[in-house]
């Protein structure tokens, strides 16, 4: 009897197992089908992953032109730097002989930029090597047409810019 009973027991156990396991290729082939989840990414197969990248305050994306001293140019790019997941920009000041065609591309001049709450923080790059030189600024005013912040550390040092062209 105990024999009998325990065979009817292994044989539903069996039965079962077998029962979820074709609801469960049922559904994932289901799912495959509809497009709801689909593995394109096999390990056999030459391919590259595509991430969103981040775009930048649109504020703040373009040239900027200081206005205690006009010869002072800011840009700031929407172009995002992967490896320190930054954005770039440049400035230049003609006062000091220098143009924006003097710039090396991410050498002297350049910058990587982050905007975290009201704060923006740029990291100077040099031609020599790529040791970021780090300045805080606090936004003070933000518009499409203008632009005021000061310096963290240094509140009185305050800096204006219109967009330029």
């Amino acid at each position: 009897m105990v024999r009998n009973w325990f065979i009817g027991l292994l044989i539903f156990v069996v039965a079962a197992m077998a029962a979820a396991f074709a609801w469960y290729y049922y559904a994932s082939d289901r799912t495959q089908e509809e497009g709801i989840e689909q593995n394109t990414t096999t390990t056999n197969r030459i391919g590259y992953a595509e991430f969103e990248t981040p775009h930048a305050d649109p504020l703040l994306v373009g040239k900027w032109q200081n206005t205690a001293n006009t010869k002072w140019y800011k840009v700031y790019y929407d172009d995002f730097d992967d490896e320190y997941r930054m954005f770039w920009g440049k400035e230049w000041d003609e006062a000091e002989d220098v143009t924006e065609e003097d710039l090396n591309y991410h050498g002297n001049g350049w910058f990587r930029w982050e905007k975290k709450g009201k704060v923006i923080r740029e990291y100077a790059t040099m031609d020599t090597r790529d040791v970021p030189i780090h300045h805080a600024y606090k936004i003070l005013f933000s518009s499409a047409d203008s632009l005021c912040y000061g310096e963290e550390d240094y509140l009185n040092a305050v800096y204006e810019f219109v967009k330029a062209e």
